[in-house]
């Protein structure tokens, strides 16, 4: 196969294995109460910050299927937390005014923990992939016939085949996670995750669901 004939190959199967390497949330760093060991909850509410409706269900969804699946009762938020009326201000943040209201409607409904998540921080980067060099034996004669045996393969120059290199836009997504008792209304764990370059808002928050709740499992924060 002529090396101008196979770069297109090469270089499409990369891009394939770039673009369905998906993304990757990883936990960068947790916090304790002292002395908590862990508890097993009723109903744990879920509530992601944000005013995007379609962006609050599909991550508070992802962290209650996550719990679900460790057998943890768990519901979305927003159903019962109405953002527009909490944050009369519009500053971005739930009135202290709301407080006592809020707590009041949360445990009536049962629920005695929460699990908040709000956004920290989104940085974009442009990374350069370079190119990759693949080796190729030669292996067609001059007039197209097979070189066989050591003498003519001792003999003939290799063809080594590359693929450009090219930039590819990054965004890394930090999100803190806090883990509320509702009747002590107190916080017993928080963590703040990264994840990396998430294709989609579903693959996002499947990775950010998947990395918080295996951690909260495994630290014996949620039984």
């Amino acid at each position: 196969m002529k090396k101008y004939l196979l770069l297109p190959f090469v270089f499409i199967t990369a891009l394939i294995i770039y673009s369905c390497s998906g993304s990757f949330t990883e936990i960068s760093g947790t916090w304790t109460k002292p002395g908590y060991t862990g508890k097993k909850f009723k109903n744990i509410l879920v509530v992601a910050i944000a005013s995007d409706l379609i962006k609050r269900n599909t991550v508070e969804s992802a962290v209650v299927k996550e719990l679900e699946l460790e057998k943890v009762k768990a519901t979305g938020s927003e159903k019962i937390l109405d953002f527009s009326k909490l944050d009369e201000d519009k500053d971005g943040k739930l009135d202290s005014t709301k407080r006592d209201e809020v707590l009041k409607m949360i445990t009536d409904a049962g629920y005695d923990g929460a699990i908040v998540l709000s956004l920290l921080d989104i940085k974009e980067q442009t990374q350069y992939v370079p190119g990759q060099a693949y080796y190729q034996p030669a292996y067609m004669g001059r007039y197209g016939g097979y070189y066989r045996g050591f003498y003519g393969y001792s003999f003939y120059a290799n063809n080594v085949v590359s693929t450009p290199g090219y930039y590819v836009e990054k965004v890394n997504i930090y999100i803190e996670t806090r883990l509320f008792d509702i009747k002590a209304d107190e916080m017993l764990w928080a963590s703040n995750s990264e994840t990396m370059d998430p294709t989609n808002l579903k693959e996002f928050s499947k990775s950010l669901a998947r990395a918080v709740v295996t951690t909260m499992i495994t630290d014996n924060i949620v039984k």
